[in-house]
């Protein structure tokens, strides 16, 4: 095991995350507070963000609206078959925050996710766009005990 600069999480992630056109985002039930599962089409930007679109009436978009506070999963676990020693993980846990047209970088982030996934963009063009502000990244590499952390407590969460 050797321990991790800041930069090496942020490109660790960034690297895994190309290679996956969906994550698992975790959010909160609005009427009960249980926890709801789906997957996502996404795009990591190099600050540890993570921007996906949705419609406006699926669960997870009403659970945000109610409780921004989400967990964001990306992992390789297509290599588990083959070699399961190279199982790569990366959990963002923040504040799913929307972007609405106007901001100025609305179409900035809709060029970024469009170049990754085309249909993640079609369907952020016609629902909303939500930008994962993270609070803490973390990586864990195959079977490694130790996890990589970045801690983003004190930066700014700026919308």
């Amino acid at each position: 095991m050797t321990d991790m600069s800041r930069g090496e999480i942020l490109e660790h992630a960034a690297r895994l995350a190309r290679t996956q056109p969906g994550g698992t985002l975790a959010t909160t039930h609005a009427d009960d507070a249980t926890a709801y599962v789906t997957f996502v089409l996404f795009h990591l930007l190099d600050d540890g963000s993570v921007l996906f679109g949705s419609a406006e009436q699926p669960q997870h978009t009403l659970n945000i609206a109610a409780t921004p506070e989400v967990s964001f999963l990306i992992d390789n676990r297509e290599v588990i078959r083959e070699e399961w020693t190279a199982f790569d993980r990366v959990v963002i846990e923040g504040s799913a925050l929307q972007i609405k047209q106007d901001d100025p970088r609305y179409a900035d982030y809709l060029g970024e996710l469009g170049e990754k996934n085309k249909m993640a963009a079609f369907f952020t063009e016609h629902g909303r766009l939500f930008r994962i502000v993270p609070r803490r990244l973390v990586v864990m590499r195959g079977f490694e005990a130790h996890r990589h952390i970045v801690d983003f407590d004190g930066e700014s969460t700026a919308n």
